[in-house]
């Protein structure tokens, strides 16, 4: 059996994602050479899910490796290749995972280092033979007793993480949202304007496209198969009223609205999604103004706002840090600011590995600066409307009680008919079955 290339290229892009290259970029560029869609799927998979769990896959390596302080890189990268294939792929048989990578182990790495590939992933094999992947699980910490050792390696996810994560939610908690953001996430539209999701849904289901209507949000309809980057952009084409988002932003982007009217600042906007579900959900006599300091990015906003019709009354590329605007000018100002992403982690596989223990704080002080400035344009009696996709307190609770601290004239204000502790919620992955959000709602006042 000769080497197959698609593995061959999963470890060319693994390895340039550990020299701190892109996975999205490096694997967009790659499938774009590779023309059957079986093999795209299988080297889309390879990456995606090794990069995942990559530290299960490294806890195993050291449990059952001989050599002191484990395999060299390339090795290591092999073998986290092989494991995936054991542990995870499971149309691929267990010797054709064996037999491969011992292949790219020689490619590699040379002939000297496929006794130990082939050795370990052959002890691998049996383990797994009989009870699957829990058949490991005496390789690892015991979760009663060191249960952040163990939620770490085992649900593959940082320790530092884990450690603040635990403190604020309780093991069994953790255990969840890590297990959530495991799974590979499902497609969630919105359905824009006043027709039934229901409509739209029984459409979709004749063109071979089930989906369900969400528990979060209205206008939520869940895609019950995953589609291709192609098949997806035929359907947003043929469905202009449809976007993707997930539920929990739905959901959030809903609750921070209510009331709203006016003149309004979508201050961080691209990719668009929120910006034309905003022009969609406020009066006619409203008007939306779309800014990212990312060109690029803004062309994705411009883009779908011509195919949802939705179109905002300005599109420009300003860093949110220097609007250029003028105080007071704005009756709403929404800021989903850049964050650590820590409630999105299922979307990015290599994202849980780029974070470092201070990457929280240091967004802190970005997102502080941002909303600073959004309270500057803001008109009194305007919202400022605040949100982040991170499940860290420094990056939200830190920000919004920070910035109430420094400006009297800014109050929290909860939705008419909501208690006044409503005034900012989290949606949490393991408890609502969605993204990780953080929404609160904080009002100028008229007069100090």
């Amino acid at each position: 059996m000769s080497l197959d290339p698609i593995r061959r290229t999963a470890w060319t892009i693994l390895s340039s994602i550990e020299k701190d290259g892109l996975l999205e970029l490096e694997l967009d560029q790659a499938l774009g050479r590779v023309d059957e869609p079986r093999d795209r799927r299988f080297l889309a998979e390879l990456v995606r899910g090794t990069t995942q769990w990559r530290d299960r896959y490294d806890h195993i390596i050291e449990a059952l490796s001989r050599r002191k302080g484990g395999p060299k890189r390339d090795v290591r990268l092999i073998l986290r290749l092989g494991l995936h294939q054991l542990l995870a792929c499971d149309r691929v048989p267990p010797y054709a995972a064996v037999d491969q990578s011992a292949h790219l182990a020689r490619h590699i790495a040379g002939a000297k280092s496929v006794p130990y590939v082939n050795g370990l992933l052959q002890n691998v094999s049996r383990r797994v033979k009989s009870d699957g992947v829990d058949g490991l699980r005496d390789l690892f910490p015991d979760r009663d007793k060191d249960p952040v050792s163990f939620i770490a390696a085992w649900q593959s996810h940082p320790r530092w993480l884990i450690e603040g994560w635990i403190e604020r939610f309780g093991v069994e908690a953790v255990d969840g949202l890590c297990r959530f953001d495991n799974v590979r996430p499902s497609l969630t539209l919105r359905v824009l304007g006043d027709e039934p999701r229901e409509d739209v849904a029984a459409r979709l289901k004749a063109a071979g496209i089930p989906a369900t209507p969400g528990s979060l949000s209205p206008r939520a309809l869940i895609v019950a198969s995953p589609l291709q980057r192609g098949e997806l952009a035929t359907l947003l084409t043929s469905e202009p009223t449809l976007i993707v988002q997930d539920e929990s932003v739905q959901a959030a982007t809903e609750y921070l609205t209510i009331g709203m009217s006016g003149h309004v600042l979508d201050m961080c906007a691209a990719p668009g999604g929120k910006t034309v579900h905003l022009i969609r959900g406020l009066p006619d006599d409203s008007t939306v103004v779309a800014m990212d300091r990312d060109r690029q990015r803004l062309g994705l906003v411009a883009d779908t706002a011509q195919r949802t019709g939705c179109h905002p009354a300005g599109i420009m590329a300003a860093d949110g840090l220097r609007a250029p605007f003028a105080d007071a000018v704005f009756d709403a100002v929404l800021l989903d600011g850049p964050c650590s992403g820590t409630g999105v982690l299922r979307h990015h596989p290599d994202g849980r590995w780029r974070l470092r223990p201070d990457t929280p704080a240091r967004n802190a002080i970005r997102l502080l600066d941002l909303a600073r400035e959004a309270r500057r344009v803001l008109k009194p009696g305007g919202m400022l409307l605040y949100a982040t996709c991170s499940l860290e307190p420094e990056e939200n609770e830190g920000v919004v009680d920070r910035l109430l601290s420094e400006y009297p004239d800014l109050e929290p204000c909860a939705p008419v008919g909501r208690e006044p502790a409503d005034w900012r919620r989290y949606w949490l992955p393991h408890r609502d079955g969605a993204d990780g959000f953080f929404a609160a709602r904080i009002r100028r006042e008229e007069h100090v």
